[in-house]
């Protein structure tokens, strides 16, 4: 009806009449709980997950960590709420990792969903002598799977002031001052060692041929500008030396959280809609770009400049690990039914081009400077960019490059 009526006219109000803020503070008893807790705890641990970011409450959590030398691990998110490359920064929550599998007491869960939900495991997915503490809004995603000991259902930046103020009312400035930096100086050195090693081993890599995914991502890392928007609908890339975070100086990752694809190419343009005087990238696989490859005529008419990077490594990775990880017979024929994408190869820069994006293939690692200075120069000059980099895959089954050979025009019974 709207559509097919005349003279029909809008008006257009402002955000805050729709978008509600919730700023709910917790409950004060809640509080001091924890707070005693976070005193008390030997080796405690925050979990962080995107009500961070939605509530604003980046830097209160950065200053609450260094505060009380508080270790950083990231649960499910889909942005980077608390800076990567800081000392206190952990990486993404495992048990597997070298501080928790050293034991944890209390773990802090700062706007993160709960553990789990997604298989069966066959081992549990949060230590389970720890004290778990909740903070948040989203009571749904926050306690679903393990139990509970404390909750401050309230929004995270006020939880996290109030929360501060409480343990600075139960403890000297020395006291304070003490259990932080002993924590903080383990974590440091634990965090320091684990950089040095992962520079070490993404150096080694470098100059092979394909490329390996470590130096797509350090010449990427190089090459934008500090304060960059990166779109990734990439499950296996690797964003090892990107410095994540949310400060002036830190490039900003916007990430999926689902495993389905199609998302990236249109959230790249949708982010750089939002942020148009910043530089935006959407770093992509090339399974993932089959999803969505009509989004890059949208950038051509509307004059949306997005550099592209195209991870092609011709597999859907991120499914092959899957199927590997169940033993079974794909992984003992190295026959991954549907993963590999070559034969034939698809084209990018042609699928771009027949849209208007100019672009450029990219198949040994001394080309990738000059290809992204030239990728920047075309989207600085406000057109769109494609850099389809032909990367090694890695992981279990790597070097299958199997599929069905099922071949229809040769059971034809007439050439029709």
């Amino acid at each position: 009806y709207a559509l097919e009526s005349k003279n029909i006219s809008a008006q257009i109000l402002p955000a805050e009449r729709f978008l509600l803020r919730a700023r709910m503070r917790p409950e004060a008893a809640a509080v001091e709980k924890t707070a005693r807790m976070l005193l008390e705890a030997e080796r405690p641990l925050l979990v962080v997950g995107d009500e961070v970011w939605k509530s604003g409450a980046q830097a209160e959590l950065v200053a609450f960590a260094e505060k009380f030398g508080l270790p950083v691990a990231a649960g499910t998110q889909g942005f980077r709420n608390f800076p990567v490359r800081h000392p206190l920064y952990l990486g993404n929550f495992s048990m597997g990792a070298e501080y928790v599998k050293a034991g944890v007491d209390l773990l802090v869960m700062v706007g993160a969903k709960d553990f789990g939900g997604r298989v069966v495991p066959g081992a549990p997915e949060a230590p389970s002598s720890a004290r778990i503490v909740r903070i948040g809004l989203d009571t749904a995603s926050m306690g679903r799977n393990y139990p509970t000991d404390v909750a401050l259902v309230a929004d995270v930046r006020e939880a996290l002031s109030d929360l501060r103020a409480a343990v600075e009312g139960l403890a000297t400035k020395q006291r304070i001052a003490s259990v932080g930096t002993a924590r903080a100086d383990q974590v440091r050195a634990m965090t320091a060692a684990a950089h040095a090693r992962g520079d070490a081993a993404a150096r080694k890599t470098f100059g092979q041929r394909p490329i390996h995914p470590l130096q797509l991502g350090d010449a990427v890392a190089r090459a934008i500008d500090r304060d960059a928007i990166v779109v990734s609908e990439n499950l296996t890339g690797r964003y090892d030396a990107f410095p994540f975070g949310f400060r002036e100086n830190e490039p900003m990752w916007v990430g999926n959280t689902g495993n389905s694809l199609g998302w990236g190419i249109g959230a790249s343009i949708g982010a750089k809609l939002a942020s148009p005087d910043r530089q935006v990238v959407c770093a992509i696989g090339d399974g993932s770009v089959m999803y969505s490859a009509s989004g890059f005529w949208t950038q051509a008419r509307y004059s949306i400049p997005v550099l592209t990077v195209v991870w092609n490594n011709r597999n859907y990775q991120a499914v092959r690990f899957a199927y590997h990880s169940y033993k079974g017979k794909m992984a003992e024929t190295g026959k991954y039914c549907g993963m590999y994408l070559g034969d034939p190869d698809i084209d990018f820069v042609r699928l771009a081009e027949s849209q208007g994006v100019g672009g450029e293939k990219v198949e040994r690692p001394d080309q990738l400077d000059a290809a992204l200075k030239r990728g920047i120069a075309a989207t600085r000059d406000g057109k769109p960019y494609l850099i389809d980099a032909v990367i090694a895959r890695y992981g279990g089954g790597a070097e299958s490059t199997w599929h069905e050979t099922f071949q229809l025009a040769e059971r034809r019974k007439r050439r029709v």
